[in-house]
Parts: structure tokens; C-alpha cells; sequence
């Protein structure tokens, strides 16, 4: 029998009419179905849950089940006069109300008269409200009726968000509380609609409406409803995929290894073929990270390997949390494609603003390159009659302001040729490394008044600028401190940005650090003293750590 417009949505059909029929939440139908058989029932529930669940249904039920005049074992007979008013909704004793539209004080007053009537047909009245989170000042009129209602009466609150609702009601009901069902439970009571329909689905299209369903029945009846009325044929997933708007296997799976693989011009490319196929980004969002999720739990060991669970945790785990910050409601311009389009711009992003390769100390035994003419090395100024060193290969200019020499070459102490170094390569943006180095002994001093990051800030050297980034070295036997100083590089950040007056970053890195040498200016006696004063001996120690 195919579904019609003249039917009744499957939802309304199979909606449970007595406790056995609720589907998986066994622990709360058992306990009310032995409150009913035993005559200790309350005068006040909560039933809490995700929606699409059966808090409403089992209300219904339990209702029936206080009115029935044939009670079988707890179980409404749902045959008997006052079981089949409840269920066409003819009853006067029995209310549903919405709060989420009737809330307000004065429709708690209105309700008051109802709850002080005796019951006209039945022998309880049974008062339904949903959304119950709702009711803000509305609970003053209520509160005193609900601690101490009439013996006929029964109140049964349901909501999604108990959060919401006064201390003082939730110590005067019993609260029950209704978990989501699993896809098979779902799947289960999927089929057996679809043989009492006398319809044929696939396994794969029951499956997959049932994991849309996210753990609400109601949703799940609803999808196969619509399902069933565009066709009167066997149900086929790719049937279910193009009247809900959804992408098959194969592209999510084809999007998500650009956005792993940092390949945004082949996921915007298939953005491109979604949206000229009509496909819901959002639902296409939602597939894109459940399969994600589950690709990330099979590399850490709990599922199939290879596929995506081959790219590690580490790596799924940052594309996870790209997709994760994407904002499905954003209004405007760009929406949910742009924020998409930016998560697969993240990896090459990131690889286009990263600084050059930390420079490694040239081989002891290297032979001397030729100077380049357009680029002479600094002159250094050394003691001693010792032969002038060969000139020094070309070095990033974001190294430091003078060529390195080796220490054998350049006594403690030796500073530069008056003011010859060349500038440093910096943007408009960015604080020249010059002056980086001129006030570092401040930096330092001020970064050490923090306890938890003064041993990292001694550690480091400033080593290079690139454009508003900070590069700080330090040294390899003690990466550690590299890895704790990215934790803490918001605090490191914002004392270079408050010596220097200019915003910057901090990138940390573990490698061969070689101390700079003091500007030779007026002020380097002073910048000395203060450099002995942070770091004590340390200073003469640090110039070639192996």
C-alpha cells in the first residue's frame, strides 16, 4: 500500500499506543508500567530526552493506562471507551499544551480552573505540557499546585533542556530521562512499517535513513513517509540520496582526501559539481563529518583500517576540527561554501605563511664559496694578528644583522665593524630584527616576571624576522622547552609586542642556536651588563651549542 496525501503520515500511524510498543527505552517504560500495575504512580513527571524519542507517546500511554477500565497486567487494553478517546484526542480530561507558545503567566492562570474541575469522563486528569523548558515566570502560579495538586490530577512535563528549568519544580516530579535509539533499533522498526505497507526497500536505504535519523524515531518516520509517496517501487539508497539532498560515498570520500591532503583545488572543484547538482551543503556538511569521525576512530584502532584512517589521528584530527569551527547558519555573502573553501585552504595556507628553514650551522670541513660581488660580507673587528677569516657563505638575510664566523675566529667580545651591517629584510608590519636584538635584554627582563615562562624566554635567542613573525631558536638538546613555549606563546607574544609598541607573532623552533652580537653603539656597555644580569655566566656559553 503505497502512502498517499489521503493517509495519515507514517509518524501518526505507528505512533505507540501502549508501552510495549515504545522502542528502546526499556528502563522508563518497565518502571511506570510497575507504578501503574502497583497504584504508585505520582502526581508529577518529567520525561527528558532528545526530541523524536517518545516522550510524548509514552505521555499518551500513560494516561490510557491511568484511565483504562480494562488494565491488562499495567498495559492500557487501548480498546476500551476511554483508551480510544485518549487516542483520537476526544478527551476532555486529558490536555496537551505547547509552552513553547504558552508560557506566560497568564496562561498558567488560565490553566488553574481545569486543574480544580473533577473529571468529566475519566478518572484522572492528565495535564501534557511540552517543551516545558520554556516557562519562565509562568512556574509562581504553578508551583504551589504542582507541590500539593488534587488527588485526580496528574501532571506530565516533557523537555529537551532540563537545564532550563527552577530547582524548585525538579524536587517536586520524578524525572525520567530518554536516550537516543540506535540505527539498528531504528532500521528495526523501519521494516517492520515497510512489511505492514507491503513495500520493499534495500538494506543499505533502511540503514541510511536510520543514521540520518541521529537517534529520533520521529525523524526517521518522517524521511520514509516522504520517501514513500515519490515512488511506489523498491526503496534504493541512491533513491534516498537524491530526494533528501544527499552526496554518495564516493565524493565525500574524494573531498575529505583534498582537505586532508591540502588539495583545495580538487575539493573546490567538487563543491562546484555539488552545487550544480543542487546538493544541500549543509547535509553534505554532516555527512563530511560523520564520515570524518568515523575515519578517525578506525585510525586510532577501533574500526577498518586503511582509506582515510591511513592519514594517522593526528592529521584527521586537525581537518576534523576545521570542519567543526564551519558555522552551517552563517548568513551573508560566501556562507557555508566560503567556510568550506577555507577549510581547504587551511594546509596550503599554512605552508605559504610558514618561515623559510631554520638555517644550519655550515660543515666545519666545507671549502670557502665564492663572495658574490653584488654582497660582501661584513668586516668583523678582532684582536690579535690573526689572518682575516674567509669570506662566509650567503646567508638568509633573516639570520642575523652580521655574518657568522666561527668562535675560534672571533674572540669573546668582538663586535662588528663600526655600523656596517646590512639591514634586515623586514615588512611594514614587522619590527626590524635590529631592533629585536637591541632591546631583547628588556624582553627578556619582562617575560621573566612570569614564573612558568621565564626558564623558556632564558632558553631561546631571537634568530630571525619575517615579515610580523618572530622566530626564537632553541637549543636542540632542549626541544622541550621549544614544545612548552608553544603552549605558552600567547604570554611570549604579548611581552615582544609590548617592548617593541608593534603587534607580532612568535614561531619556536629547535635548532643550533648561536648568540648575536651586541650592536656597537653607546648603549652596548649597558645592553651587556643587562644581558650578565638575566643570564649570568650563560653568556659567553651559548655561542655554539652542538
Amino acid at each position: 500500500m503505497s502512502s498517499t496525501p489521503q493517509h495519515q503520515a507514517i509518524y501518526r500511524r505507528w505512533r505507540a499506543q501502549t508501552f510495549e510498543q515504545i522502542v528502546g527505552q526499556g528502563p522508563v517504560v518497565e518502571t511506570l508500567r510497575n507504578g501503574v500495575r502497583s497504584g504508585r504512580t505520582s502526581h508529577a513527571y518529567l520525561f527528558v530526552g532528545p526530541r523524536g524519542t517518545g516522550k510524548t507517546s509514552l505521555a499518551r500511554i500513560l494516561a490510557k493506562a491511568l484511565n483504562c477500565t480494562d488494565l491488562r497486567d499495567g498495559e492500557p487494553c487501548d480498546v476500551c471507551p476511554s483508551c480510544v478517546a485518549i487516542r483520537e484526542g476526544r478527551a476532555l480530561d486529558v490536555a496537551e499544551m505547547d509552552a513553547a507558545s504558552n508560557n506566560r503567566v497568564d496562561d498558567m492562570r488560565e490553566l488553574l480552573p481545569r486543574i480544580f474541575t473533577a473529571p468529566s469522563d475519566l478518572r484522572h486528569k492528565v495535564f501534557i505540557v511540552d517543551e516545558v523548558q520554556r516557562i519562565k515566570e509562568g512556574w509562581d502560579v504553578l508551583l504551589k499546585t504542582l507541590e500539593e495538586p488534587p488527588d485526580h490530577v496528574v501532571f506530565v512535563f516533557c523537555t529537551t533542556d532540563p537545564s532550563g528549568i527552577r530547582p524548585a519544580v525538579l524536587s517536586r516530579v520524578q524525572r525520567f530521562d530518554f536516550r537516543r535509539l540506535t540505527v539498528t533499533e531504528i532500521a528495526g522498526k523501519l521494516r517492520t512499517i515497510l512489511g505492514a505497507d507491503g513495500r520493499t526497500a534495500e538494506s543499505e536505504a533502511i540503514d541510511l535513513i536510520a543514521r540520518l535519523a541521529a537517534g529520533g524515531m520521529r525523524d526517521a518516520e518522517s524521511m520514509l513517509d516522504q520517501l514513500l509517496s515519490t515512488d511506489s517501487g523498491t526503496l534504493t539508497a541512491e533513491r534516498v540520496r537524491e530526494v533528501l539532498g544527499l552526496v554518495d560515498e564516493e565524493t565525500i570520500e574524494a573531498f575529505l582526501g583534498a582537505l586532508v591532503s591540502g588539495e583545495a583545488v580538487a575539493g573546490i572543484e567538487i563543491l562546484d559539481d555539488l552545487e550544480e547538482k543542487g546538493r544541500d551543503l549543509r547535509a553534505f556538511l554532516e555527512q563530511a563529518v560523520e564520515r570524518l569521525r568515523t575515519a578517525l576512530v578506525a585510525s586510532l584502532g577501533r574500526g577498518a583500517p586503511g582509506g582515510l584512517a591511513a592519514a594517522g589521528p593526528g592529521t584527521l584530527a586537525a581537518a576534523a576540527r576545521r570542519l567543526a569551527s564551519i558555522d552551517p547558519t552563517r548568513p551573508g555573502p560566501g556562507g557555508i561554501r566560503l567556510q568550506l573553501e577555507l577549510a581547504l585552504l587551511a594546509p596550503a595556507e599554512a605552508r605559504t605563511a610558514a618561515l623559510p628553514p631554520f638555517p644550519e650551522a655550515a660543515p666545519r670541513a666545507a671549502a670557502p664559496r665564492p663572495v658574490v660581488a653584488a654582497a660582501p660580507a661584513d668586516p668583523v673587528v678582532t684582536t690579535g694578528s690573526s689572518p682575516a677569516a674567509p669570506p662566509a657563505p650567503a646567508r638568509t638575510a633573516a639570520v642575523g644583522p652580521a655574518a657568522k664566523v666561527p668562535p675560534a675566529a672571533r674572540p669573546p667580545g668582538a663586535i662588528p665593524a663600526a655600523r656596517s651591517e646590512p639591514a634586515p629584510v623586514q615588512t611594514r608590519t614587522g619590527p626590524p630584527l635590529q631592533m629585536l636584538l637591541e632591546r631583547w635584554a628588556e624582553i627578556v627582563e619582562v617575560i621573566s616576571k612570569s614564573p612558568p615562562t621565564k626558564p623558556l624566554i632564558v632558553a631561546c635567542r631571537p634568530v630571525g624576522v619575517e615579515g610580523s613573525v618572530v622566530t626564537l631558536g632553541f637549543p636542540e638538546a632542549q626541544s622541550f622547552f621549544k614544545d612548552v613555549a608553544e603552549r605558552r606563546r600567547a604570554i611570549l607574544e604579548d611581552g615582544v609586542s609590548r617592548v617593541l609598541g608593534i603587534p607580532v607573532s612568535v614561531r619556536c623552533v629547535a635548532a643550533n642556536v648561536e648568540f648575536s652580537p651586541l650592536p656597537a653603539d653607546p648603549d652596548s656597555t649597558r645592553l651587556l651588563t643587562e644581558f650578565r644580569r638575566i643570564y649570568g655566566d650563560d653568556v659567553v656559553d651559548v655561542t655554539d651549542i652542538d
